[in-house]
């Protein structure tokens, strides 16, 4: 099981002038805040480096500020905004916000008054499709629709398009997509989910690899940059050498591009990939 790494920020004490009633912007008052910050992954654990990591003395200078700086009515959206702030880190999974007031104006004897906010951040995928078995175009909306019932937003289906196999060359021609979608699952989970679709179509793991498959659900880039575990690597090692992956995506979001810089554009127009078939597929689209 890989580690599961939260940072801790407990007991921060920032002057505020959060609240609704005018004396509480003029007076101000204390604020006292926690955050727990877990982590996607944490390869510091392994480098001991702090680039590998979430700098929890950066992060609380930020998290000060914000309490520090413009009011807010609700220690709702002072808690909100936080969460933001600590979900902009590349590494963030989720986060666990309390905000506490220690002293607030009610006729009756309390410790503090808080608020808890709990939010997880939300991941942005593009998958990549195939099927070369059976009902390519059933198969394929059978694949999108088993994402949707395990949870996952569908937020675009591209063209689709056949395509000549490639390692296995002596089998049925292809049927090829891309879906864009957004879910809080990260990226081991988002890759069970991919391959419970595929068995969901009658993928079964048995069988020549690159051979004929009445499924495939590739997990092709996602907006967390590069990620490498025993399982899974993103952006996909392959993708930028394959046509039938690259066209579809290209058809969702034109201007996609790698962490290191380069655009899917400019890769789909090198000469070995741009040479090979991909042809727009008139017969159905996915819904």
């Amino acid at each position: 099981m890989p580690d599961r790494v939260t940072i801790v920020i407990a007991g921060l004490e920032v002057f505020g002038r959060h609240g609704v009633f005018a004396s509480e912007r003029e007076l101000g008052q204390r604020f006292v805040v926690d955050v727990e910050l877990t982590l996607l992954a944490c390869p510091g654990v392994g480098t001991d480096h702090i680039s590998d990591t979430v700098d929890y003395a950066a992060l609380a200078d930020e998290v000060a500020a914000i309490v520090a700086g413009p009011p807010c009515d609700l220690l709702e959206h002072l808690a909100g905004r936080i969460a933001d702030r600590c979900l902009a880190e590349p590494l963030a999974c989720e986060v666990a916000v309390t905000v506490r007031k220690p002293h607030v104006a009610l006729p009756h004897v309390l410790e503090h008054t808080a608020v808890r906010l709990e939010r997880a951040r939300e991941h942005v995928y593009w998958l990549g499709l195939g099927s070369n078995q059976g009902d390519r175009l059933a198969n394929l909306q059978g694949i999108v629709d088993a994402l949707r019932d395990a949870g996952v937003t569908v937020t675009g289906v591209s063209p689709l398009y056949e395509t000549a196999p490639r390692e296995i060359t002596d089998q049925p021609a292809f049927l090829n997509g891309a879906v864009r979608v957004r879910t809080p699952l990260a990226p081991r989970a988002m890759l069970d989910a991919a391959k419970r679709a595929e068995r969901r179509m009658g993928r079964t793991g048995a069988g020549v690899r690159f051979g004929p498959r009445p499924a495939d659900c590739d997990l092709l880039v996602w907006d967390g940059g590069v990620w490498r575990d025993e399982a899974l690597e993103l952006p996909h090692p392959r993708l930028v050498e394959r046509r039938f992956a690259l066209q579809p995506v290209l058809d969702l979001d034109p201007e996609l591009a790698l962490p290191d810089g380069p655009t899917l554009r400019d890769a789909a127009a090198e000469p070995e990939v741009a040479a090979q078939d991909a042809i727009r597929w008139p017969d159905g689209a996915l819904g």
